[in-house]
């Protein structure tokens, strides 16, 4: 069996075990919060599992972009186009109820009594962080033993 099939293997078997794990805990903090009324820990919980599995998907692409040659950079662009709205939405729930609710609270409403966009938004928020990590790759001219290096050694 090859390097790479069995990584994918352990990473599908991974992803399997912990949405199974995820969802577990999710029916027991439902049921917590239907004793304390205190929606809180279920809210975070599934924020933290959201943004947990989009970084796990994006993580095939970062152990690529690891193994490159080049500097790290992060495209900031991404991040602030993408990222930053999948950031607020994912945390709307715990927007809504602070004191920053009453202003937003005409597009924070429906994100607030059904979970699937913030989870969805999670996602995404946890996937574009690690796809906006990236490496820069060297020049030509400035790889070891390139035909200019060995031009500029001679003159």
């Amino acid at each position: 069996m090859g390097k790479r099939v069995f990584f994918y293997l352990l990473y599908a078997v991974f992803f399997i075990i912990l949405i199974q794990l995820g969802i577990t805990y999710s029916f027991e903090l439902k049921s917590f919060t239907s004793k304390t009324y205190n929606p809180y820990p279920a809210w975070t919980f599934n924020i933290a599992l959201s943004v947990l599995i989009g970084l796990l998907l994006g993580l095939p692409e970062f152990i690529r972009r690891y193994k490159k040659p080049g500097k790290w950079r992060i495209q900031w662009e991404r991040l602030l186009i993408v990222g930053l709205p999948a950031l607020f939405f994912t945390f709307s729930q715990l927007i809504f109820f602070s004191s920053l609710g009453k202003y937003l609270s005409f597009i924070l409403r429906p994100w607030v009594y059904e979970s699937y966009g913030v989870i969805i938004c999670g996602i995404l928020f946890g996937y574009t962080m690690i796809i906006s990590m990236d490496k820069k790759g060297e020049s030509p001219a400035s790889l070891k033993g390139s035909p200019n290096q060995e031009h500029e050694r001679e003159s």
